[in-house]
């Protein structure tokens, strides 16, 4: 049986983690409440750089499927559209997980130590994957809109 399911896991764990902050307010000669405040905060540079990093890696791999895509479906365009809405969802759920993933490896190294614990849940990418997922979508979308326009030669490939 995994502990969170256990009726007995949320007062215990609020109890450790309480003990805990108490232990590093004595510690560093500072009020409870603004150790709580500090622990559900992130630093926004940490954040923004690792979700720019992921996004200019997302623009690349969209812009080799949409080219791919373009290739495929020449001279169709209602059956290029429909690929590219197929695969803008596919390819920002892989996206996701993958955010996901490496979110979890850096925030590991950052902190040094792969006890995660209750920081897992303000990890970026698992608490706004939602939106991150809604982005993808539309950014693949705009860069088939880009590639869309691209003249292809007459074998097909960009020119």
């Amino acid at each position: 049986m995994h502990f969170g399911h256990r009726p007995e896991w949320d007062q215990k764990q609020s109890e450790c983690i309480q003990t805990l902050f108490q232990g590093i307010a004595k510690d560093h000669g500072v009020d409870v409440a603004t150790v709580q405040q500090y622990s559900m905060e992130r630093e926004f540079l940490v954040a923004a750089a690792v979700i720019f990093r992921f996004g200019v890696l997302y623009l690349f791999v969209a812009y080799l499927f949409t080219g791919r895509i373009r290739r495929r479906f020449h001279d169709d365009n209602t059956g290029f559209w429909i690929m590219t809405l197929t695969m803008a969802a596919g390819v920002s759920l892989a996206a996701v997980m993958v955010g996901i993933l490496g979110s979890i490896v850096i925030e590991t190294f950052r902190l040094n130590s792969v006890h995660l614990s209750y920081r897992m849940n303000r990890i970026p990418f698992r608490e706004h994957w939602a939106m991150l997922f809604a982005c993808g979508c539309v950014v693949f979308g705009l860069v088939a809109l880009l590639r869309s326009h691209i003249k292809l030669r007459t074998d097909g490939r960009p020119g």
